[in-house]
């Protein structure tokens, strides 16, 4: 009990004593705190002091604007399955090159293979059905040759009838007369008008025989005609016959899956032996992507405010994080002409070729000599495949119509990695057209508030808030025009005489009485 009560009071004085000291620490802060504030004053008079700057004429001002780049492949393509099968084999594995029209994935697909196979079984039907017409015409063009033999036999067959009725005619007047004489008996005239009848009857029988015979020969002829026609009919059933077995022919290639362009496999997700669905059904992941990496495309988006200044003259530079000291230097390669509508951006493209100028020198050479090797031949085969060799070697430079070259950029002899990386991040430098005697004010000059832009001008030591509309920004320096009038739709220019402060706007507001310190800039 008595080393208790030593020990109780020894505590309570602790306590005490860390109680006191932290109020005074927290007593002492505040008045040193009030002090700096106090301090921040110019004087006795309430006024806060502010950093203020003038507009400065710069004669010969031009945009830049600095965005975060990244590197995109050139082309980019995941391959899908049209059609559903399991997996026989895959030709490719990560990061092996591909040709252009190579063989990458097949697919066990039976049910297309015999398809293919009827479509073809039924073009030869066809075709056979063809020769048939054909034959089947011969025999139609022989039938009408001898209906026209037919037609002139019975003609000549007329001739003689009218030739023996004629004669019988002729008979029978002879042999009245020699009735009339009583030199012939009256049974003789009768017998010569029997045979004159006769012969004239036999007349009437040609004419019709001839006339059966001409329709004989229009029926071989119509006949010959719907032969031919059957030709043409099957002919077109040929066709239709090969349209179906192209058809199954495509279907069956969507078991084969080839590369769209020559490049590298960046990725896959396929497997000898696995079951695929038809892409077509629904979504699915690619089986296999490939990219082309010996083109690369730097990317940035640029706001919009510099979208009106972009051109295809539009001077570049770009670097990369991960490869320090290397600068590229170029042309814009392509622009979007539209401002998206998410971001209030404007997407922008610059096509690098990954390698060195001596690379791209050989490929260019490469291709020039297919060109020249086609034309040397002298034919107009030669001249085919030198018009196709120039039109690949184009596309396999541009992705457009309208674009220059890709650039070249020089490789460091020290650098440990020579090519561009798609996916590496770096820096996107935009030199934009120049602006001739304008007024520029620093970024930090202007502010937002509720959705508007804004400077804090200094007039008789009293700030005022002036709307503005930022017409040029660099992301250093900016160009303004205040908004005047009811509804701030009038524009003017700044004059240069105006002293805008640079720092505090929202804390200092509108209307508030300041000293101010102009900035030398």
């Amino acid at each position: 009990m008595r080393l208790r009560k030593p020990i109780l009071t020894t505590a309570i004085v602790v306590v005490l004593a860390g109680l006191g000291v932290f109020v005074y620490t927290k007593v002492s802060g505040k008045s040193t705190l009030h002090a700096k504030d106090e301090s921040s004053r110019a004087n006795g008079d309430g006024r806060a002091v502010v950093r203020t700057v003038h507009p400065r004429l710069d004669p010969h001002f031009r945009i830049r604007n600095q965005q975060i780049a990244t590197v995109e492949p050139f082309y980019q393509a995941g391959l899908r399955a049209r059609a559903a099968g399991v997996v026989r084999s895959v030709t490719k594995e990560i990061g092996e090159p591909v040709r252009m029209g190579e063989s990458l994935i097949e697919i066990d697909a039976p049910d297309l293979e015999q398809d293919l196979e009827q479509k073809e079984a039924v073009i030869l039907q066809r075709q056979a059905e063809v020769r048939m017409s054909q034959a089947l015409v011969k025999h139609a063009e022989a039938a009408v040759e001898s209906g026209k033999a037919a037609v002139a036999q019975r003609i000549a067959e007329s001739k003689q009838a009218v030739a023996t009725r004629d004669y019988k005619a002729s008979y029978l007047a002879r042999v009245k007369g020699l009735l009339a004489d009583r030199s012939v008996p009256g049974e003789t005239v009768y017998e010569a008008e029997k045979d004159y009848l006769a012969a004239d009857a036999a007349v009437e029988a040609s004419q019709v025989a001839v006339q059966r015979a001409r329709a004989d020969q229009l029926e071989k002829e119509a006949s010959r005609e719907a032969a031919r026609t059957d030709i043409d009919l099957k002919s077109a059933l040929v066709d239709v016959a090969k349209k179906d077995r192209d058809k199954a022919a495509a279907a069956a290639g969507f078991a084969r899956i080839t590369a769209p362009f020559d490049g590298v496999v960046i990725r896959r997700n396929i497997d000898p032996g696995m079951f695929v669905q038809n892409a077509t059904t629904g979504a699915s992941e690619p089986l296999l992507t490939i990219a082309r990496t010996d083109l690369v495309t730097v990317t940035m988006k640029l706001p919009d405010v510099a979208a009106p200044f972009v051109s295809r003259d539009t001077d570049v530079e770009v670097t990369i994080d991960d490869l320090p000291g290397l600068t590229i230097r170029g042309k814009v390669t392509r622009f979007s002409p539209a401002i998206e509508e998410g971001d209030r951006k404007m997407r922008i493209e610059m096509d690098i070729f990954n390698g060195s100028p001596a690379d791209f020198q050989a490929l260019n050479v490469r291709h020039q000599a297919e060109v020249i090797a086609a034309l040397a031949r002298g034919s107009v085969t030669g001249i085919s495949s030198a018009i196709l060799a120039a039109e690949r070697h184009w596309q396999l430079l541009h992705k457009g119509v309208t674009e220059g070259p890709p650039v070249c950029f020089e490789v460091r002899p020290t650098s440990s990695c020579r090519n561009l990386v798609p996916g590496m991040s770096g820096n996107m430098r935009l030199y934009l057209d120049k602006v001739a005697a304008a007024h520029l004010l620093p970024s930090s000059a202007v502010y937002t508030q509720g959705g508007k832009t804004y400077i804090l001008v200094v007039r008789d030591g009293i700030t005022r808030q002036i709307p503005v509309r930022v017409q040029v920004s660099d992301g250093r320096m900016v160009k303004v025009a205040p908004l005047q009038g009811s509804s701030e739709t009038e524009v003017q220019e700044l004059s240069g005489a105006e002293e805008v402060v640079i720092s505090r706007q929202l804390e200092v507001g509108d209307g508030a009485k300041v000293r101010t310190v102009v900035a030398d800039w």
